[in-house]
C-alpha cells in the first residue's frame, strides 16, 4: 500500500473510533463533548481569519510603501514651474498677466 492510503486508512479508523466512543458516552457528556469541539472549531476559524488578515495587510503595506516611493520620485524628478508663494498659496509666474487685469464676469 501507498503512504497515502496507508494514512487515510487511519484517519478514518481514528475517525470511526471516535464516533463509537461518543455514541457510548451518556446523552450530558455527549453535549459537553460536543461543545467543546464546536468552540474549539470556532477558535480554529478564527485564528485562521486573523493570519489571513495578517498576511494581507503585511502584503498591502509593502505594495503601499512602494507605490508611495515611486510617487515622491516621480514628484521630485518632474520640473517645477517658476513662481512665487504668496503665504501658503503658490502663484505661478505664467499666471501673473491674469491677475494684472479685472475679468468681466458677463
Amino acid at each position: 500500500m501507498s503512504s497515502l492510503s496507508t494514512v487515510m486508512a487511519a484517519a478514518g479508523l481514528l475517525i470511526c473510533v471516535f464516533l463509537a466512543i461518543r455514541m457510548a458516552l451518556p446523552a450530558r457528556w455527549r453535549q459537553h463533548l460536543d461543545a467543546r469541539l464546536r468552540r474549539s472549531s470556532w477558535a480554529l476559524r478564527d485564528a485562521g481569519t486573523r493570519v489571513r488578515l495578517w498576511w494581507r495587510s503585511r502584503r498591502f503595506k509593502s505594495t503601499a510603501a512602494t507605490e508611495a516611493e515611486a510617487a515622491i520620485r516621480r514628484a521630485q524628478a518632474a520640473a517645477k514651474p517658476e513662481g512665487e508663494w504668496d503665504g501658503n498659496v503658490y502663484r505661478p509666474k505664467r499666471f501673473g498677466a491674469n491677475n494684472k487685469k479685472p475679468r468681466d464676469l458677463h
